[in-house]
């Protein structure tokens, strides 16, 4: 099963310092939470939509993070995946303001091009002079685990050393529901092609297996067979972290997993694709483990599962050594 080794480990999260603190979020962050000049030393940084910015904070915290890794990679073999819902919703809101209360002209040119989602992914492979490749991923919900698969499986094919997988969010404007829920900030792993052994500069192991839920086929028929492939390789992971909506595909997805672990936890997920990955980045940061995996699902029927395997005691920064 295709995987990836995570070396290095960033987050920008309100009430979150450290990838380990990811799951201690405010839900209703504080104005001013997040310091652009502190986080991005230098010009060209203020007026980026947030979540750009937030997506760049995080990634130069796991680039710094992996070490020697990236600096000594080809910038043709390295590669960008980021996984995004509502990171430019409100972009879009305000610019559709300005078009109706002045015209196209009062949109700044920094901003414009943001209404692509493409172009978060863009910015990031220009920040760091990454040449081998850039893709968003949008699916809701699982966008973030898509993200970790298309780089897992880009690592596999041979088309890049060290893939850049993120996931960036931005509050969603107040017309929107959901909009209180928001979850804001952004999370970023430097991977590597899982080699199967315990890699002393690695965190430990993501593998992504997903399903989908299509209307009138029993539910378990998708599951039991996501759940075999994403299981046959390893032992039984003994928690499932549950991170899930009360939709119909949330409330069948709690349904089945009960019983699948000696523990099951519930998280609720707000809008976007960011609470899965904080609860992937939390677990990293703990340190080891037996397998656990993180499930999230979103009402369209998209179902996801990030098995993560732990190599306890082996990355520098866990002794604070780096």
């Amino acid at each position: 099963m295709t995987g990836l080794d995570v070396l290095g480990l960033g987050v920008v999260l309100p009430g979150a310092d450290k990838p380990a603190d990811a799951l201690a979020v405010s839900a209703a962050p504080a104005p001013g939470w997040f310091d652009v000049t502190a986080a991005l030393p230098g010009r060209g940084y203020r007026r980026l939509p947030a979540a750009c910015q937030y997506l760049l904070a995080a990634a130069g915290n796991a680039l710094d993070d992996a070490g020697a890794a990236p600096a000594s990679t080809p910038a043709e073999r390295l590669g960008v995946v980021v996984g995004t819902n509502n990171a430019g919703m409100a972009l879009m809101d305000e610019q559709d303001r300005t078009i109706l209360d002045l015209d196209a002209d009062g949109i700044s040119p920094i901003t414009a091009p943001y209404f692509a989602m493409s172009l978060f992914a863009s910015r990031l492979a220009v920040e760091h002079t990454i040449h081998g490749f850039t893709l968003t991923t949008n699916s809701p919900r699982t966008a973030g685990f898509d993200a970790v698969q298309a780089g897992a499986r880009a690592l596999a094919c041979g088309r890049a050393d060290l893939v850049i997988v993120g996931a960036t969010e931005e509050t969603l404007p107040d017309s929107e529901p959901g909009a209180e829920g928001s979850d804001i900030g952004a999370v970023a792993l430097v991977c590597a092609r899982a080699t199967g052994a315990p890699d002393p500069a690695a965190y430990g192991t993501c593998h992504m297996r997903n399903a989908f839920l299509a209307p009138g086929v029993a539910p378990a028929v998708a599951l039991d067979e996501t759940w075999a492939a994403l299981t046959a390789d390893g032992p039984r992971p003994r928690h499932v972290h549950a991170v899930l909506d009360d939709s119909p595909t949330g409330r069948a997805v709690l349904d089945w997993v009960d019983g699948k672990a000696a523990e099951v936890s519930l998280s609720p997920a707000g809008p976007g694709c960011l609470s899965p990955m904080r609860h992937v980045a939390a677990l990293l940061g703990a340190g080891g483990g037996p397998d656990r995996v993180v499930v999230t699902a979103a009402a369209e029927g998209n179902v996801a599962f990030l098995r993560l395997t732990n190599f306890p005691d082996n990355h520098p920064q866990l002794h604070g050594s780096r």
